[in-house]
């Protein structure tokens, strides 16, 4: 008897520490990651512009990546939810205390969010600007943070795009293809923020 009820200790206490631990994930905010290709460490700010009170130092480990929610943004600058080092680096520090930083603010730079699982990528499929049938296929992109806004162009396959700003949970993206600059807002059921691992489509 006592065997069962330590056994059934140990398993409500896993089954409470995972789902702590997916808590983390949000559908309802914006989230993305730190490229792991920029080599300066992230100054952390009181405010933007203002009092910098922390320095993260870039990733080497393979499989590490900061993991940002943002709740705000303004002027180039966004406002922390957490942060959390995934999925490897588990022994982090930031990951004993993924809201130590709430509230803070960080520079948008090289803050990666993904887009779309597999294949070719191909920027620009809209068959007409102004006709709001839209697009062939592919991810939209809008002028503005609503789907009643102009088509701005639209993404097929895989691209990596650098988050600017957020209005709620859509985000202002910029993507570089073949020489070209395009910046546009996307809805968040289709923005990845985890780079080792595709993502589920929120509806």
């Amino acid at each position: 008897m006592k065997k069962l009820i330590l056994t059934l200790i140990i398993l409500t206490s896993l089954s409470v520490s995972a789902q702590k631990r997916t808590k983390i994930f949000y559908e309802d905010i914006v989230e993305c990651f730190y490229s792991n290709k920029a080599t300066e460490s992230i100054s952390i700010y009181n405010n933007p512009n203002e009092n910098k009170i922390a320095e993260l130092s870039a990733l080497t480990k393979p499989h590490c990546w900061y993991k940002f929610a943002i709740s705000e943004s303004k002027d180039n600058w966004l406002k922390i939810e957490n942060i959390i080092v995934l999925p490897a680096c588990e022994d982090n520090e930031l990951n004993s205390d993924i809201g130590k930083y709430k509230g803070k603010w960080i520079k948008a730079k090289n803050l990666k969010i993904n887009i779309g699982h597999s294949g070719e990528t191909k920027v620009g499929c809209l068959k007409d600007k102004t006709d709001k049938g839209f697009a062939e296929s592919g991810y939209r992109f809008y002028s503005k943070p609503a789907t009643n806004s102009e088509i701005e162009f639209c993404v097929e396959g895989y691209v990596k795009s650098e988050l600017i700003e957020i209005n709620g949970t859509w985000a202002k993206l910029k993507i570089e293809n073949n020489g070209k600059e395009y910046i546009g807002w996307l809805e968040r059921k289709y923005q990845c923020a985890y780079p080792w691992t595709t993502c589920p489509v929120y509806d």
